[in-house]
């Protein structure tokens, strides 16, 4: 997989990620709710996440992928809950009161949701945002890479 491919789905990833927590906010709360940490349409976790699953999970297929997903993205939920709080001083979600929780910034049932989410990710959401990137002319499409890190970083 080349450099950009790995770019692009980290971004695809952030979005997607973006769009599921923002939705599932507004349901919650019954109006708009920017899930991301940084301004722009983007939760940086769930990128991160997904290039990890790629790069890490992508031989692996039907259970053990699933157990992959699970293991990898709890690993990075409780670590980057640990970091966000250290970073800002308070904690961006917390599952103390959802049962098998642990620290409660990871808990069994939402471990379960990421290894479905990894899983279905890598099956076909991946194959999906890599055929889209590759519909972008080439020297478009890296520049519009380019572009996306550029923004991500003044964003941030």
């Amino acid at each position: 997989m080349h450099i950009y491919e790995i770019i692009w789905l980290f971004f695809a990833g952030a979005f997607s990620g973006w769009v599921l927590e923002t939705v599932m906010a507004a349901f919650k709360r019954r109006r708009f709710v920017n899930r991301g940490l940084v301004n722009g349409p983007f939760c940086v976790l769930y990128g991160i996440v997904l290039v990890l699953l790629t790069l890490f999970c992508q031989e692996l297929s039907g259970f053990w992928l699933f157990i992959g997903a699970f293991i990898l993205s709890t690993v990075a939920e409780w670590i980057a809950g640990h970091l966000l709080e250290w970073m800002y001083h308070e904690k961006w979600w917390d599952y103390s009161k959802a049962r098998w929780n642990f620290d409660g910034y990871i808990c069994l049932s939402m471990s379960l949701l990421w290894g479905f989410l990894g899983t279905i990710a890598l099956k076909w959401g991946n194959g999906f945002w890599l055929m889209v990137f590759h519909l972008i002319p080439n020297p478009f499409g890296k520049a519009l890479v380019w572009i996306l890190a550029a923004l991500m970083s003044i964003d941030i």
